[in-house]
């Protein structure tokens, strides 16, 4: 048996029925279209994990757009609200109130009330000393 090699034919010579059932099988169409499914099949994950990768990057960037724009427009409403707690202290003080006395007066309004209520408790109990919490603690270590 003759085992060269043909380069015309892209075959050995020579060869058996049975290697020559393999050529048949891999020229078939069926394996063809397997080959080409699973080409297909890795392009398509390739293009698909590209797509999601490009979805992430647009949406991180379009979040964090957004939390630019609000950390702007909170310091932009900030410098509102000091404007406009100025502009209130200068009213007081064009009345001939002294301005440091205009400052306390409006701090005293914008004081917000829960220290307000406090802040007058403590005055009436006397001194604002956590002693029964104290007490309470030391019983509950015992």
């Amino acid at each position: 048996m003759n085992n060269r090699f043909d380069p015309m034919n892209n075959r050995f010579e020579g060869r058996t029925d049975s290697s020559m059932a393999h050529d048949r099988l891999r020229d078939s169409g069926l394996v063809q279209a397997l080959t080409d499914l699973f080409a297909d099949l890795a392009d398509l994950l390739q293009k698909e994990l590209q797509l999601a990768k490009t979805e992430i990057t647009e949406k991180l960037v379009s979040r964090l757009r957004a939390s630019v724009w609000m950390v702007v427009a909170g310091v932009l409403g900030l410098i509102a609200i000091l404007l406009l707690i100025e502009a209130a202290v200068f009213g007081i003080a064009s009345f001939g109130i002294a301005l440091h006395w205009s400052c306390l007066i409006v701090a005293g309004v914008l004081m917000p009330p829960p220290l307000r209520r406090s802040s007058r408790a403590g005055r009436r109990r006397g001194r604002a000393s956590p002693t029964r919490s104290a007490k309470q603690i030391s019983q509950d270590l015992r």
